[in-house]
């Protein structure tokens, strides 16, 4: 397995908040991290990132985007491990229909301790997912 100095904030952003229009890829070599969106940042940045990727593409990894239903899936497993039951009951009866996102966030907002626990949860699924997806690739991150 490979080791590489990869800053990890800034790959859990790009797999939590890539777009279908967006693009970041991970350098295998050197850990860093790189976007092709010209509308981000530099778009400058973002064609040297596109020349560079289209010169070598073996070289970079293309960083997945967490799916809405895994971010579901993560309120679920959450609400169903909490221990107080009428607060289960009303974050399941949140994440029924559309608008769930918002209504389970609206509902814990109500409970400030317990939203803690859930950012920490939500950050640990994406970290989980993140290590599986370097882990299939032959990474091991280093910080």
């Amino acid at each position: 397995m490979k080791k590489l100095k990869i800053r990890m904030d800034m790959l859990s952003l790009m797999f939590e908040s890539g777009g279908y229009d967006i693009e970041n890829y991970l350098d295998t070599e050197t850990g860093e991290l790189l976007t092709t969106d010209e509308d981000y940042g530099d778009p400058e940045e973002g064609r040297k990132a596109k020349k560079r990727i289209k010169k070598n593409p073996e070289r970079y990894l293309l960083i997945p985007h967490m799916s809405s239903r895994d971010g579901y899936q993560d309120m679920v497993k959450f609400t169903e491990g909490l221990e107080d039951e009428s607060l289960k009951e009303l974050l399941l009866e949140a994440l029924d229909g559309r608008g769930a996102f918002r209504r389970f966030r609206d509902v814990l907002e109500r409970y400030s301790d317990i939203l803690d626990e859930w950012y920490k949860y939500k950050d640990e699924a994406v970290q989980n997912r993140i290590t599986e997806w370097l882990n299939e690739n032959g990474i091991e991150a280093e910080e």
